[in-house]
């Protein structure tokens, strides 16, 4: 089996789904790398670092960088490394990817949106009703 281990992650071409380019840029899209940082990593510039990732996100069914890493986590294509195994608060930081993909592709229907005020620091629940007009072509 191939790997590819970046910093924190390391990238495993399960069944061979991968070609060794894409197994790498999967490994720098779970760091957070930009399109430029992966096209000089690897070697080349950010057009062709934006077909890899292109490529990944296609082959992981996935329309944004942070379902196709949670969905890499989920299947195992992508796994902490040990020096991340130790640290607690890079531990945490995977798991808060991992949750934010999976709530980002799950369409719950939650009928509320949250929204900050710019006068406080809170988050308030604001109902739909409250921000669609009311002749809105919802039911009454």
């Amino acid at each position: 089996m191939q790997t590819f281990t970046a910093t924190e992650f390391t990238a495993c071409n399960l069944n061979h789904r991968f070609t060794n380019a894409e197994l790498e840029t999967l490994a720098w899209m779970a760091e957070g790398k930009e399109n430029s940082a992966i096209g000089l990593l690897r070697g080349h510039g950010e057009p062709g670092a934006k077909k890899l990732v292109s490529s990944v996100l296609h082959k992981l069914d996935c329309n944004n960088r942070c379902l196709a890493i949670s969905r890499a986590f989920a299947t195992g294509y992508l796994k902490a490394t040990k020096a991340a195994k130790k640290s607690t608060l890079q531990a945490i930081a995977a798991l808060l990817i991992i949750v934010s993909g999976v709530s980002a592709g799950t369409g719950s229907g939650d009928s509320f949106l949250r929204t900050a005020s710019s006068r406080s620091q809170g988050t308030y629940r604001v109902r739909w009703e409250e921000v669609l007009p009311a002749n809105h072509g919802g039911a009454a």
